[in-house]
């Protein structure tokens, strides 16, 4: 039963891809195939059954197979990253098969029924896979990591793209620092890069290095008339030919007015706005007060002796 068995365990990964053993690819798959063999087969499956499940997996496996690559969905290789999603939710529904103590043919139908919703979801992950993980680079050349199914290898694939990355146009004021940024998303996730190199062109179309380092940033303090013009960076990698080249094209505007000059600026709009009353008008507003009061009390004293 042993020998019997490990090709059925084999058999049983294989089926959960339209292009070779990938999940098996996993050493905690076949830990767990493993496991499956020696601790839970024997007191759950009659001897005499193993060889009619195992030639409805062989079928299986030669059906499955038979499927072409797609380089929309599948080009038989994947990330780790997928890898490890696909090897969890195998690794997730055995374990449930396993814990429910399920025996004979209602385990031959849950262990069929997992492969079935297992092949489905590594087709569902391969295709995400391919749609935002495969080469996400739109220009340069990026170095993926990639492990290919059919030999459980990893390899380093190359994205060529252009390697023109395009022009940016960077306006900065005088006396305020220059920054040029030739990171791009998909470098953290490329092999092989080295050194980023920024370099100004001149008008002739002669370079002078200016920086060459790990940091995707040139900093130019304090900007002049002078530093304005072009600008080239290249990011290089370990093969030939660099990973992407970015052009730059500064401008420098005028000096902004000083922080200063605005505050008192504003400061003088608001004590123009909320002026003082001057003394004179104070005066005049108390005697003409007392004016009206005087002749109200005057007039109310005449009223009272007319009525006596």
């Amino acid at each position: 039963m042993g020998l019997r068995f490990t090709l059925l365990s084999v058999a049983l990964a294989c089926c959960l891809l339209s292009a070779g053993c990938c999940i098996i690819c996993d050493p905690s798959v076949v830990a767990a195939l493993k496991s499956l063999e020696t601790d839970y087969l024997p007191g759950h499956l009659r001897a005499e059954h193993h060889a009619d499940v195992m030639q409805r997996v062989e079928q299986a496996v030669k059906d499955f197979k038979n499927q072409q690559f797609s380089e929309e969905s599948y080009l038989g290789a994947v990330d780790e990253d997928t890898l490890q999603q696909a090897s969890w939710s195998f690794l997730k529904d055995l374990k449930r098969i396993t814990d429910s103590d399920v025996k004979e043919e209602l385990f031959v139908k849950e262990l069929f029924w997992m492969l079935h919703l297992q092949k489905e979801n590594f087709a569902i992950l391969a295709e995400r896979f391919q749609d935002e993980v495969y080469c996400p680079n739109k220009c340069g050349m990026m170095l993926q990591t990639l492990i290919w199914c059919n030999r459980c290898e990893k390899e380093v694939h190359t994205c060529l793209k252009s390697y023109d990355c395009g022009n940016r146009l960077v306006e900065v004021h005088r006396m305020e620092d220059m920054i040029l940024d030739c990171h791009l998303n998909w470098h953290q996730a490329s092999q092989g890069l080295t050194d980023y190199s920024f370099y100004r062109v001149w008008g002739n179309k002669s370079e002078t290095l200016m920086s060459k380092g790990k940091e995707p940033l040139l900093t130019k303090p304090s900007a002049g008339p002078e530093d304005a013009g072009e600008y080239r960076c290249e990011l290089g990698t370990v093969s030939s030919g660099p990973a992407t080249i970015i052009y730059f094209h500064v401008t420098v505007l005028p000096e902004r007015l000083q922080e200063e000059q605005q505050s008192s600026n504003t400061i003088s709009e608001l004590s123009e706005s909320h002026q003082f009353p001057r003394p004179e008008n104070i005066l005049r507003s108390r005697l003409l007060g007392l004016l009206i009061c005087g002749s109200i009390g005057f007039t109310l004293l005449i009223a009272g002796a007319a009525t006596v």
